[in-house]
């Protein structure tokens, strides 16, 4: 009697009769693994960043339109400020390359506008030629009304400033000629006043460069009299630790 084929459980395998084994079925059963892309929070950063973007703009705009209006409704202009004296009572270099001088320094700053008011904290006043710093003082800061002009008054004096070979030198031969070149740096901070709006205060660098002096005393006091300096004005707003 001939012996009846038995299945094979080998799983992969089919029976005879097709019917697969339960490794097979099992095996069917699991899908095979696929890892789903990250659609959704790529797609969350980019509409972020848009919406900051969008911000970002609208913000510029908002300010853009707001100082259009108040430059059509005030008109605004800057201040200007003239070094209309600096007279050198004193000025005497010693042997020993000391200098002893006295400055007494006298500008004008002037406000232009009909509507924009200014605030002026306490400046501080600085004397130089190209190599060397010779004064420094201050100037007590004021209101600015509109269409005004006020005069600036500085008394900087030293005794006993020390010098470099070359900078006695030079200051020797200014002395003889009974002239000399300075330059005039004043540095503050303003606030700015335009109706009921007022700005927050902003740092201001004035610089009047080439101000020819004479210096009293000197065999040649007949040289020409002070001309008037007018002087750049910078604004420096402030970024983090920086000034721009």
């Amino acid at each position: 009697m001939a012996e009846k084929p038995h299945p094979s459980n080998r799983p992969g395998v089919q029976n005879l009769n097709g019917a697969y084994t339960k490794g097979q079925m099992y095996s069917a059963a699991l899908p095979a693994f696929r890892p789903t892309p990250p659609k959704e929070r790529r797609n969350r950063c980019c509409l972020c960043f848009l919406g900051l973007i969008a911000f970002i703009l609208a913000i510029l705009l908002l300010a853009g339109i707001t100082g259009f209006v108040l430059w059509v409704i005030y008109r605004p202009h800057q201040p200007n400020f003239t070094v209309t004296s600096v007279q050198i009572p004193k000025f005497n270099v010693t042997k020993d390359s000391h200098l002893r001088y006295e400055f007494l320094l006298q500008m004008n700053a002037g406000n232009p506008n009909k509507k924009v008011r200014f605030y002026y904290d306490t400046f501080s006043v600085k004397v130089s030629t190209d190599t060397l710093d010779m004064a420094e003082g201050s100037v007590p800061g004021f209101f600015h009304g509109t269409k005004n002009t006020t005069v600036l008054k500085a008394d900087l004096k030293s005794e006993n400033l020390a010098l470099g070979a070359s900078d006695a030198k030079k200051l020797k031969s200014a002395q003889s000629k009974g002239k000399i070149t300075l330059d005039v740096d004043l540095k503050t901070r303003v606030k700015v006043k335009m109706g009921k709006w007022n700005s927050h205060k902003v740092r201001v660098d004035i610089n009047c460069n080439g101000v020819s002096a004479v210096i009293s005393g000197t065999k040649k006091t007949s040289a020409s009299p002070n001309s008037d300096s007018k002087c750049n004005i910078k604004l420096k707003f402030k970024v983090f630790k920086w000034y721009l």
